[in-house]
């Protein structure tokens, strides 16, 4: 098989496969290589996703698709109302957040169907390498393709952007487990905060049901200090004060793993013939790890980009300055203000205090990257948190 192309999609997640349908609607000829046998599988995420009322408000400078606005409710599991966050301390606050926990197995999937409709060529189980501007195709679709444009959407290990001389950025590291028979709350989506329990990150529950529920960890590589992550999550689920008795009885029925870029976006998104999308491009949310929204929306925003350039001879650099102008603003506030409290991820007496000076709304606007005037303040200057710690 080989064969010249408008564009080549590398990764079916919710990125990749929003560009591609983007692209196609808009009449380019497009191939979606996945290296997943089956997409959408294995899951790599716990599938929180806000309602589109929440996400006009997160985001209001962005046009959201169909795709995040009207899901289909076979993909939702359960919807919440709450977020709750817990200090180390054991304390909490909330706020209400309306929120879906969706099927990423079927969301995938349903993405992947819309890229298909729209006239996306889909190629799973297939490896794609980059030789000389060619992509090379390993596995159940073998051969070489030309395309004229090429997006990598192929997660935070990207190799498309390493082939644009991108460094390897920093990255979490997240492991879940799908429990049963558990006695959770299905009203609320919950964080715990601990350098004991969740370091450098935070441990959560997120209601699949009313006995049910995703329970994992995400942390930072640089925060582990020799320990594993299974050790992390199995320490959380049978020694924290409150999340053991809710959990206490409960059985895991699966394990899922992934990886989230950290440091926000790597130095170039666009390169000659080459877009980012999705956590290739570090387009996440830096104060929650929540990558869905922004990755459906870079997608689209990619797939439309190659489609201008390539049918209306607009600058391909209209990409950037379009991320820049619909959630940009976000993107880069989230990882200000995770590194605004980075020291006091390390220490949970820092924690505490961070926790106390926060109202319930001041907490949601750090939810929604907007940043709290406490942030600005002398108490939380480097030199005073070098101070403290």
């Amino acid at each position: 098989m080989s064969q010249d192309i408008d564009l080549a999609v590398v990764g079916a997640g919710p990125a990749g496969s929003s560009a591609a349908e983007a692209a196609a609607l808009a009449g380019l000829s497009v191939w979606l290589a996945d290296k997943k046998s089956e997409i959408g599988s294995p899951v790599q995420c716990g599938g929180f996703l806000p309602e589109a009322g929440e996400l006009k408000k997160l985001l209001p400078s962005a046009e959201l698709p169909r795709s995040l606005v009207d899901l289909p409710e076979r993909i939702v599991l359960c919807r919440t109302s709450l977020q709750r966050i817990y200090s180390p301390s054991g304390s909490f606050k909330q706020f209400p957040v309306a929120g879906r926990v969706i099927d990423r197995r079927a969301f995938d999937r349903y993405l992947a169907h819309r890229a298909a409709i729209a006239g996306a060529r889909l190629l799973p189980a297939t490896r794609a390498r980059l030789i000389e501007g060619k992509l090379q195709l390993f596995g159940r679709f073998g051969g070489a393709v030309r395309p004229r444009l090429i997006i990598g959407a192929d997660g935070p290990h990207s190799m498309i952007s390493r082939a644009m001389g991108n460094p390897v950025q920093e990255t979490g590291i997240c492991l879940e487990y799908e429990m049963v028979d558990v006695n959770i709350d299905p009203n609320a989506a919950e964080m715990f905060f601990s350098a004991r329990f969740a370091p450098g990150g935070y441990a959560w529950i997120i209601p699949l049901g009313s006995d049910s529920a995703n329970v994992g960890v995400g942390v930072r590589a640089s925060y582990l200090s020799g320990q594993r992550l299974p050790q992390i999550l199995d320490r959380f689920i049978a020694e924290h004060p409150l999340a053991r008795e809710k959990l206490a009885g409960g059985e895991a029925v699966a394990v899922m793993r992934g990886a989230v870029p950290a440091g926000g976006r790597p130095p170039a998104i666009l390169k000659e013939n080459m877009l980012l999308a999705g956590d290739a491009a570090g387009q996440v949310m830096a104060t929650s790890g929540g990558g869905i929204p922004l990755a459906v929306l870079g997608g689209r925003i990619a797939g439309e980009a190659a489609a201008g350039y390539l049918r209306e001879e607009v600058p391909l650099e209209s990409y950037p300055s379009r991320i820049d102008r619909e959630f940009g603003i976000q993107l880069d506030r989230s990882v200000q203000i995770r590194k605004m409290v980075d020291l006091a991820m390390k220490s949970d007496r820092l924690m505490n205090s961070l926790f106390s000076a926060l109202s319930p709304a001041q907490m949601k606007s750090v939810m929604r990257a907007q940043i709290p005037e406490i942030f600005l303040s002398r108490a939380w200057t480097g030199e005073e948190r070098d101070r403290q710690s």
